[in-house]
């Protein structure tokens, strides 16, 4: 059902939220009755906030016109900024108070004590303040008629989202078409994107990247952006010279696909600069330039220019409609409204983003007359080189709670990939949520951006949202000087939140203008991630200056976040003066103790602590936060402190550890976190000693975990069939997604274990269950996608038991979903029986991805139908497999063998024509000579041999697709000699280590394109040969990597008079 919202100003739902601040019960008698403040100062201040947001939405719609009503707006919004600050103190001192007084160990005349040091101070300072704020609030009332603003009243109707809206709703007039010129908005980077991630694009081009440009064109950044994007890796250093150098190696004879988006820059000097590199490509690479100024395609007059059209009003038209009226004909719904739209598409100039933002305002209005009000809007008139008019129009038309949330994004960077929950809880903290009679915050938090991505003002790329950049600019412009995406520009004291880029070293003289900033409310370095990885790899270091002393300055922080900076070992005591925070993130930080300041934080509803590896308890003072609504402690090792039980508010608590100790967090005690959603991991559960903790703990009532661990982390001390119960009786809810058991010593599996009700699980992994004889039927499971079992010690046969039956009386097929099948380190598995039922001999429909490692004795057959599907096999230390019934293997595309016994030996005799591009063959004793099945895949690109001493000669065929050899124990292989040399012409890849003892010379002369080679210990090697000085120079011209190590008799580099190179 529809809810009615106010399309109010920007500034009306903080009003509004003021104005139900201070009439409210609890406010009004701490106010009045504890601390006996000016009631007058209060009923003044409600009068006065009433009056002024009577009129912010003509002031919101004025604005855009009118200079003088924006700065009154600007300065409106300072006050009501100010207004919440203080307001958060009275109810902070609240509640810091009442919770003292619950204090157990603090005395009546402590209590006393306490009153008299603080209590008369406070009165009389907040006296003064709001005495100050109702002068300030009274001069904006006073100038609202000499600006001619009157009361506006606009009503929208909001959907009521059913859950995340779907994907881009198509493409409309664009076939056939490449972009790289045309205004602001046309689609120029939607269509470069279906380009780029065209799978026959793919297949055309050795390497590709993307980079996006934007206004400020520089070649040093453009070519390291570049470069990282090729090499997966950082550089590090500002030298254009050394950067185009690598990156001239990088593609040098590659085939490659460069796309620079949104270039504004058009001198010829950056860009002649910037372009030296590519002359290395192959033929037929390709640089696609997307660009909205003229000028610059011109410049880049080397490469075809296509302009790209604004849509025709018919396109538009189409556009537009998909999204006002969800793909269904209009003229059936809505026949009265046709006529309006088709006039609102006209003006939309053929601009995509305009059609789409507008069909999202479209979409909520029901009648005629809110269809002519836009078509009629006076904002059509409007000329602004910053923003769009529709897209204005997309605005004022949002509701003032949603203006809010839209707003505050500006401090993402452009193209940021936003993550949903991250934005919510940045939200919660910023008071821009307020919770409803039936939602809590994070669900209104969920509804708002749902809302902002059904108006197409938040899109959906795969499994990310992100911001047009035109959207961002206009999230700029309609935040102010509020918030600051800061790239080193100037900060201004009004700024509330700001935001960065991590460098490696942020030094002091990086935040230098940053100390004009007074009243901060968001520090937020860039990006806010749960990716370990960028932690392992990256290293971030914070001048102390800022944790010491800047941060310390802003008492008005409510978002702080010093996540990523390896050199954040403690915070100071003084942390704790900032009493209106919120969110604190100390994720990927080797922060040793959270000092008891951090404890004082009353108002704190999220606590990150993602692998603080070095953080090792949670100490009794978290009972403190009591309206902590988030804890993720993920990759964190910890002691919990049983006081945690009392934080019920508690909805995010990723790691739970169970305590043997009598004194610790029991299993049990998870019944008390009624609200737990998401990711929730139960560890040490072998301390876990009564079954009737499990059964207390009422996991299956918990229906909003969708990924839950159960970690028995070691062999149990209470016995096998107190394991088996415990397990029995933690049944989740069947709405989990991902479920990962780890060392459970039980001998079963329980009742409910892969019953078919689970409906949701897409992701399972067993391992470590070393009582259990069988797995259960997991084949019942209808939308498991990723099956993983390791380490089940006693299991010797799968079975029947596996693939599980139907109650039904249709055909059973068993894992209909199941992509990824992987067993490791089954080390008693003897058998694994073929599936038959109804003549159903097809067990793995969707199968792409099969691993067996280390299951030494599992002999006989592997199922023999196996799908067109599956891509990827890797057969692993399962020496007495048989090769029979695996003719399948050879329509595979990747294949690793590793410790080949002699029952599987036939499967690499196969000399039908294979598909493989991937083979990695490694400890094979008993492979006498080459594999015929290497020769006869004729798409094979990259071939691995390591520990295949049996081999003596390489083929001399012609293998001409291959780019990667790697050769690796091979000692009595002798290499290939110049003639068979040219049978690889395609080679760029080679390593030899430890393999081929017999070669004297190496033929490089003969490996044209070679750009990779590693020579590590072959001991007779004497030199490097090139049969001119022309393959010489050729030949080396393409290298971009040479090693030679451990060759301890190399006596010369080249058997040609040239000099070395450069």
């Amino acid at each position: 059902m529809a809810e009615a919202l106010v399309a109010g100003s920007f500034l009306s739902a903080s009003v509004q939220t003021l104005f139900e601040t201070i009439t409210s019960v609890q406010f009004q008698d701490f106010f009045r009755k504890t601390w006996n403040l000016n009631e007058s100062i209060l009923d003044e201040l409600e009068t006065t906030l009433l009056t002024l947001q009577a009129v912010l939405n003509d002031a919101e719609q004025k604005q855009i016109t009118n200079p003088s009503v924006k700065e009154w707006l600007q300065r409106l919004k300072d006050a009501v900024h100010e207004a919440e600050d203080l307001l958060d103190e009275v109810n902070t001192t609240a509640l810091r108070h009442s919770l003292e007084d619950q204090h157990p160990h603090q005395s009546v005349s402590g209590k006393v004590r306490r009153f008299l040091c603080s209590g008369f101070q406070f009165h009389r300072d907040m006296n003064f303040k709001l005495e100050a704020l109702c002068r300030r609030l009274r001069l904006f009332d006073a100038q609202k008629n000499s600006l001619g603003l009157q009361l506006v009243d606009m009503r929208v109707l909001v959907r009521a989202p059913t859950s995340s809206v779907a994907n881009e709703l198509g493409v409309v007039g664009r076939d056939g078409v490449i972009t790289i010129f045309g205004m602001a908005g046309v689609g120029k980077t939607t269509l470069a994107q279906l380009l780029y991630n065209d799978h026959r694009v793919e297949e055309s081009f050795d390497v590709k990247a993307w980079t996006s440009v934007s206004e400020v064109f520089d070649a040093t950044v453009v070519t390291k952006a570049l470069l990282e994007s090729l090499a997966c890796r950082h550089f590090e250093g500002d030298n254009l010279d050394f950067l185009q150098i690598q990156l001239k190696q990088m593609v040098k004879g590659k085939k490659f696909l460069f796309v620079l988006d949104d270039l504004w820059n058009n001198k010829y000097v950056e860009w002649d600069s910037l372009r030296a590199p590519f002359s290395e490509g192959n033929q037929g690479s390709r640089i696609i330039i997307t660009t909205r100024h003229r000028d610059v395609a011109k410049m880049t007059h080397t490469f075809p220019i296509y302009y790209l059209e604004p849509l025709s009003h018919e396109d538009c038209w189409s556009l537009l409609s998909k999204h006002s009226f969800e793909n269904t004909d209009p003229t059936r719904r809505q026949p009265k409204l046709e006529v309006i739209g088709r006039k609102i598409a006209e003006k939309c100039g053929g601009l995509p983003i305009a059609a789409k933002t507008l069909g999202g305002i479209l979409r909520s209005k029901v009648d005629e007359n809110e269809w002519t009000n836009i078509l009629n809007s006076n904002i059509w008139e409007l000329l602004n080189d910053d923003v769009l008019p529709a897209l204005w129009l997309s605005y004022i038309y949002l509701p003032a709670s949603l203006k809010r949330c839209f707003a505050y994004c500006s401090i993402f960077p452009k193209g940021y990939p936003l993550n949903k929950k991250h934005v919510v809880l940045l939200w919660m903290a910023e008071g821009l949520l307020q919770q409803g009679q039936e939602k809590s915050m994070e669900e209104m938090g969920d509804q708002y951006f749902d809302e902002l991505l059904s108006r197409s003002i938040i899109q959906q790329e795969g499994e990310c949202y992100v911001m047009h950049d035109l959207i961002n600019d206009l999230a700029t412009v309609v935040s102010g000087k509020s918030c600051n995406r800061f790239e080193g520009s100037e900060i201004t004291e009004s700024i509330r939140h700001f935001s960065y880029s991590r460098g490696k070293y942020d030094s002091s003289t990086k935040f230098g203008s940053c100390y004009r900033a007074k009243c901060l409310r968001t520090f937020l370095p860039m990006p806010v991630t749960d990716d370990p990885t960028l932690w392992w790899y990256w290293k971030h270091y914070l001048t102390r200056g800022i944790t010491h002393d800047f941060l310390l300055r802003q008492r008005r922080l409510r978002v702080l976040s010093l996540a990523n900076y390896n050199n954040i070992n403690e915070l100071p005591s003084s942390i704790g003066n900032l009493l209106h925070s919120r969110f604190l993130d100390l994720s990927f930080t080797p922060i040793k103790r959270l000092s008891s300041a951090i404890f004082k934080l009353y108002n704190l509803q999220t606590l990150r602590l993602l692998y603080c590896q070095n953080l090792s308890e949670l100490p009794s003072e978290i009972r403190n936060l009591v309206n902590l609504c988030h804890l993720d402690i993920t990759g964190t090792k910890l002691k919990m402190s049983r006081q945690i039980r009392t934080l019920q508010h508690l909805q995010t608590l990723s790691t739970f550890v169970v305590d043997k100790n009598s004194d610790g967090l029991k299993l049990k005690d998870l019944q008390c976190f009624q609200k737990l959603q998401g990711k929730l991991s139960i560890m040490e559960l072998c301390s876990v000693d009564q079954t009737i903790d499990a059964v207390e703990a009422n996991l299956n009532k918990k229906e909003f975990i969708e990924e839950l661990i159960l970690d028995w982390s070691k062999q149990a001390d209470q016995g096998l069939r107190t394991e088996t119960e415990v397990l029995e009786h933690l049944q989740p809810s069947t709405n989990i997604k991902k479920f990962i058991i780890e060392s459970y010593n039980g001998t079963k599996f329980p009742s409910w274990f892969a019953d078919s009700a689970f409906s949701n699980i897409a992701f399972l992994s067993i391992s470590g269950c070393n009582y259990c004889l069988f797995l259960p039927p997991l084949g019942q499971l209808p939308s498991l996608k990723e099956l993983y079992d390791t380490r089940m010690k006693t299991i010797k046969v799968i079975g029947p038991e596996f693939y599980g039956t139907s109650s039904s009386s249709s055909p059973f097929q068993p894992f209909p979903s199941l992509e990824i099948l992987s067993f490791e380190e089954m080390l008693d598995w003897e058998e694994w029986l073929v599936f038959s039922m109804d003549g159903i001999e097809f067990p793995f429909p969707s199968l792409k991805h099969l691993r067996l490692y280390n299951c030494p004795k599992l002999k006989g057959h592997l199922p023999r139908h196996l799908p067109s599907s599956l891509t990827d096999v890797n057969i692993s230390y399962c020496d007495q497999l048989e090769a029979s019934t695996l003719h399948w293997i050879t329509k595979t595309k990747s294949l690793t063998i590793i410790d080949l016994g002699h029952h599987l030996l036939p499967i690499l005799e196969i000399d039908s024509q294979c598909s493989l591009s991937y083979i990695k063959i490694k400890r094979s004793d008993r492979l006498i000579s080459f594999p015929r099945m290497v020769l006869s895949s004729h798409c094979l690109r990259d071939l691995y041999l390591t520990k295949v001493p049996s081999f003596t000669s390489f083929p001399t065929e012609s293998m001409p697709s291959l780019r990667t050899l790697m050769l690796s124990e091979c000692k009595n292989l002798e290499f290939l000699d110049d003639e068979a040399c040219r049978n690889y012409s395609s080679l760029e890849n080679l390593m030899i280590w430890d393999s081929c003892h017999s070669l004297t010379c190496f033929p490089f002369g003969s490996l044209p394109v070679l750009k990779y080679l590693h020579i590590w210990g072959c001991p007779n090697l004497l030199s490097i040969s090139f049969s001119s000085a022309d393959t010489y120079a050729q030949n080396l011209s393409n290298l971009q990597v040479l090693r030679i190590s451990n060759c301890l008799n190399l006596e010369s580099f080249l058997k040609v008079d040239c000099p070395l190179p450069t």
